[in-house]
């Protein structure tokens, strides 16, 4: 069996990973670095902490915050801009995913002719970007070591992807101390969506021994510590485990890809501006559902990792029982449990599907041939 396996250059995990960001800025003999982050970041006096390590080898140290939550492709090409104009010859995007996105879009726009639209889908850059840091303040995404940004175009109501080589992290940084702070609604959505990209990584087509290796250790992970970040958010362990867990999760679905949970989700924000985290956790117990059938021995793996018995159970009993594990955890730490419950209705599904199926970079490794009429069924059944 050929198989491959992509991921960044360097990636450093654990508590005060942070302080090791002097070294690293060093190693890009760079003159210009600049912060792209979001402004809550800046509000809560993260920011301040890292120019501060920066300023250790580098004197000047810039930043722009001006990025909002699951940003526009707008907001990307204005972040370029800035980028480009002031000069800069180092990125590094603090935050959740949404300034990691716009940061890795940026990097690639400096050094790229064309419009953003252009480079929309599968490795359709021409040139490498702006090398860039990226750390991470949530654990959810991944997307410190996944090579895809994500963002809306508002006018289609819709959002996309780049998928690039070029758009891995030069280094990494995972700092579980950065995300103490973080409430316990955005540690559950994002805590939700790291599992969600592990069990769709692990049952995706395009699977492998190594991809599944990260992605079942993800799965064991959050299962025993997710409901720990939520509910104590200081306890350093929890944090940390999660931020390990976050950042597995990226390794296997960066490399085997994601699903319709994701396919779904993507719509679902695109089209009702429902944050990613909520959509995928809302929406993974009913793909996993439907899924289910297609690897039945996986999906029992899934139970056993999240600490389900299923002993002497047959494989169609143990894979529900990963089901309903899922279901539990996730009304545990307080998501929605269905569509209805974040304002949706009846008339809204078949326009959801419509644009769900437009997303054939989840199409293609859900584990199950999937359709418009499946995904309408899959969208009745959540509502």
């Amino acid at each position: 069996m050929l198989m491959s396996f992509k991921t960044p250059n360097l990636v450093i995990i654990g508590y005060n990973a942070i302080k090791s960001l002097k070294d690293v800025v060093a190693w890009f003999n760079c003159l210009r670095p600049i912060v792209i982050t979001d402004p809550g970041l800046v509000k809560a006096g993260v920011v301040k902490q890292v120019q501060e390590v920066i300023r250790e080898c580098v004197t000047e140290v810039d930043v722009y915050s001006d990025i909002e939550s699951d940003p526009s492709i707008h907001t990307a090409v204005r972040c370029a801009k800035a980028v480009k104009e002031g000069k800069y010859d180092l990125i590094v995007a603090l935050g959740g995913g949404s300034p990691i996105d716009v940061a890795k879009a940026a990097s690639i726009l400096v050094t790229n002719e064309g419009k953003l639209e252009d480079y929309l889908g599968i490795e359709l850059v021409p040139n490498r970007g702006l090398p860039k840091i990226v750390i991470p303040t949530t654990a959810g995404t991944g997307s410190e070591v996944t090579n895809v940004s994500v963002l809306s175009i508002p006018e289609q109501k819709t959002k996309k992807g780049i998928v690039s080589r070029y758009l891995f992290a030069d280094a990494a940084i995972v700092d579980p101390g950065l995300m103490l702070s973080v409430p316990p609604h955005i540690t559950a959505s994002t805590g939700m969506d790291a599992l969600t990209h592990a069990i769709e990584a692990y049952v995706s087509r395009f699977s492998t021994p190594w991809s599944d290796m990260y992605a079942l250790e993800a799965i064991t992970i959050i299962g025993k510590y997710l409901r720990r970040a939520v509910m104590d958010g200081g306890n350093i362990k929890a944090r940390e485990k999660m931020a390990i867990a976050s950042t597995y999760a990226g390794l296997a679905f960066g490399n085997a890809a994601t699903g319709m949970v994701h396919g779904i989700a993507m719509s679902l924000g695109g089209l009702f501006n429902i944050p990613h985290g909520v959509a995928n956790a809302v929406m993974l117990p009913y793909v996993m559902e439907w899924n289910a059938i297609s690897n039945l021995e996986k999906f029992g793996r899934i139970a056993v990792a999240l600490g389900e018995y299923v002993e002497g159970l047959s494989p169609k009993k143990a894979a529900q029982r990963a089901i309903s594990a899922v279901r539990e955890l996730s009304n545990d730490i307080g998501i929605p449990q269905n569509l209805s419950s974040l304002g949706l209705s009846e008339d809204d599904l078949e326009q959801i599907a419509k644009d769900a199926m437009t997303n054939v970079r989840q199409i293609a490794p859900n584990p199950r041939d999937v359709s418009f009429n499946d995904v309408l069924s899959i969208l009745r059944k959540a509502l």
